[in-house]
């Protein structure tokens, strides 16, 4: 898959189990492939409604997933039998719709067999807002017998799952999509230096400014975060126009306004993460994607959570830098295997269903 940050396409190839009570996920190689400029350019330009640009980007990224996967595959030697393709987000609007592009009809071509692609629009037809989905992954793969789990993914967007004790089987996880993750960072590091940095190394810059209280009290008011769940997000709510329209109100003149903007934003998405799970007792706690890299925000993330609390998820087994990969692979599998992908008190949907749709060889 390819995320809202748009920096790569992450390749996870794994072996799942067959049990429908306990999937077992084995993780034979991973990588991350980064985009070529040209394509995100293109992704770009489609988001700002180009249908023409839309149209050809679709096959474009559709060949480049082919043939990323297909090398990463030959380098390890090793051979595929189902691929879940999640595909680059151009478009998602809560409750209304959703699109994914990235032609899967390569993927089937080049690699000789069936790919599961489209996983969020069924979703939709069934009334909900297509995301999140990884909820099913995070209950199936997190889930404690006597302790209530949170998992955090920190993408270009934070999400989260609260997981209720697998003790009481017939309660749903509660997930949602709480705010910015890497986004709004990531767009200022780029404005600032006019494109040569695209993220915050390990939230430097960030740990060296200070947090304009004023703004955060601002930024905390925004309406997604004061909405209640079922909400998702996207770069319609955080992306570059929004991060935008926050550089030239504050209108940075030195290195120390921009590092202050830094902590700021990064301070936010913390704060944003934390006030979703306000008046929920959480005993255990994952957190993966490109934020979990990002330390000034952990600092802040493990201080709010209270100590004890924060445990990595490669002791789940699990490369928290390939989590949502490991995560449509799974939908992937349920979709063969004939099993809901979806919560329906996670998205709004009227009923748990199958989620995506099949594309085979030719």
């Amino acid at each position: 898959m390819t995320g809202t940050s748009m920096d790569g396409l992450d390749i996870a190839f794994c072996r799942i189990g067959p049990q429908a009570e306990m999937r077992l996920i084995e993780t034979l190689a991973t990588e991350t492939v980064p985009m070529p400029s040209d394509l995100r350019r293109q992704i770009e330009a489609s988001m700002g409604g180009d249908l023409y640009t839309a149209a050809r980007v679709d096959m474009d990224l559709g060949r480049w997933f082919a043939d990323a996967t297909f090398n990463l595959a030959q380098r390890h030697g090793i051979r595929i039998d189902l691929v879940g393709s999640h595909g680059q987000t151009v478009y998602h609007e809560h409750g209304r719709t959703t699109l994914q592009i990235g032609e899967p009809g390569y993927l089937a071509r080049r690699l000789g067999c069936v790919v599961a692609h489209d996983f969020r629009r069924a979703d939709v037809v069934l009334g909900g807002c297509g995301a999140p989905l990884v909820p099913v992954f995070d209950q199936l793969m997190l889930g404690r017998r006597d302790e209530t789990v949170l998992s955090i993914n920190i993408g270009g967007i934070a999400n989260l799952t609260i997981i209720p004790p697998l003790r009481h089987s017939n309660e749903e996880p509660l997930a949602f999509d709480c705010g910015p993750g890497n986004m709004v960072i990531d767009r200022i590091m780029e404005r600032r230096t006019g494109g040569r940095m695209m993220f915050d190394a390990g939230g430097a810059e960030a740990a060296r400014g200070a947090v304009d209280e004023l703004l955060m009290t601002d930024l905390m008011a925004h309406p997604f975060l004061t909405a209640p769940p079922p909400k998702s997000a996207g770069r319609e709510q955080f992306g570059h126009a929004f991060t935008d329209a926050l550089v030239d109100r504050i209108n940075p003149q030195c290195d120390d306004d921009w590092r202050d903007l830094l902590a700021t934003v990064t301070s936010w998405t913390a704060a944003a993460i934390l006030s979703s799970i306000r008046g929920h007792k959480i005993e255990y706690v994952f957190v993966g994607g490109g934020g979990a890299r990002n330390t000034t925000l952990m600092t802040q993330i493990e201080a709010g959570l209270g100590p004890g609390k924060l445990h990595d998820l490669r002791d789940a087994g699990i490369d928290p830098d390939f989590k949502e990969a490991l995560a449509f692979a799974l939908l992937a599998r349920l979709l063969i295997d004939g099993e809901p992908g979806n919560v329906p008190r996670v998205t709004g949907a009227s009923l748990p269903g199958l989620m995506g749709r099949l594309t085979f060889p030719p």
